[in-house]
């Protein structure tokens, strides 16, 4: 009897906070990030929703100033054989973005659906992925 009360408080946990489930009724997250949860009705509108989720969750460590750690650490390994800033990459691929955000590396943490939502990890790497002619 334990177990099943359990599971369904997990359960309940689950719908309760998983980000669908909170939209309020402007269409915004529940985090306020100032993503519409909406598909984007253009590549143009996809990259710049891609734009604000890499600001949200990835400029604080790989934005464009050489201090931020990540874009000083890209620049140590790729010794200016590629750009350190992620934002300025002409060689991103899908696959490898996802596998870096939902895994990732060394320093870097991971990021689950509940925080980088797939919708939202499709907008990134499509805001990535502009410079690289997919």
């Amino acid at each position: 009897m334990k177990r099943s009360v359990t599971g369904c408080a997990v359960a309940l946990l689950l719908v309760t906070f998983d980000g669908a489930a909170q939209v309020p009724e402007d269409g915004m997250t529940s985090r306020e990030l100032g993503v519409r949860l909406e598909a984007p009705r253009s590549r143009s509108a996809l990259i710049d929703r891609g734009e604000d989720i890499y600001q949200y969750w990835c400029s604080t460590c790989h934005g464009p100033e050489p201090i931020k750690p990540g874009t000083a650490a890209l620049a140590i390994k790729y010794q200016d054989t590629l750009p350190a800033p992620l934002a300025e990459r002409t060689d991103m691929v899908p696959a490898f973005i996802e596998l870096m955000v939902r895994q990732g590396i060394a320093m870097m943490p991971f990021f689950r659906p509940t925080e980088v939502s797939n919708a939202d990890l499709s907008a990134l790497t499509a805001y990535l992925t502009r410079n690289s002619g997919e």
